[in-house]
């Protein structure tokens, strides 16, 4: 959606519900530059302080702290994306490495006994090999 104008409103705007229309404002200017996503951005008008006026043109100085949060977000958002997509690359690698190990009984080792814990005789067993088997 492309708009010729944004509106916002501190007073009557929603960042959640508004749309940047005159009916549905933005609560804030981030929102509404985040909404258009990139530059050049459309004319912002904000709540008029003139009581006979409803809005005004946003100022130079307003657009100019809008915009710095905006390249802040979106440079976190760049590097967030850049992130996830080198732990998603090191979560692949990780699991292929998993599936290649394999755990093997050491042959040079007597065959381990399946003994129960509760059953276990310590002094029959000293020197042996064992499984335990766990159960719930």
């Amino acid at each position: 959606m492309v708009l010729a104008e944004l509106y916002v409103s501190d007073r009557e705007g929603s960042d959640a519900t508004g749309d940047g229309t005159k009916e549905k404002p933005f609560k804030t200017g981030l929102k509404a530059l985040m909404t258009v996503g990139k530059e050049p951005f459309p004319t912002i008008y904000v709540d008029s302080q003139k009581e006979n006026e409803r809005w005004n043109v946003i100022s130079k100085s307003q657009l100019k702290n809008i915009k710095k949060m905006w390249h802040r977000e979106q440079m976190k958002s760049e590097s967030r994306e850049k992130k996830e997509a080198e732990d998603s690359l090191r979560r692949e690698k990780n699991l292929e490495d998993a599936k290649k190990i394999t755990i093997k009984n050491d042959p040079s080792l007597p065959e381990p006994k399946c003994v129960k814990i509760s059953a276990l005789e310590i002094t029959s067993l000293i020197g042996g090999t064992m499984k335990l088997l766990l159960q719930h």
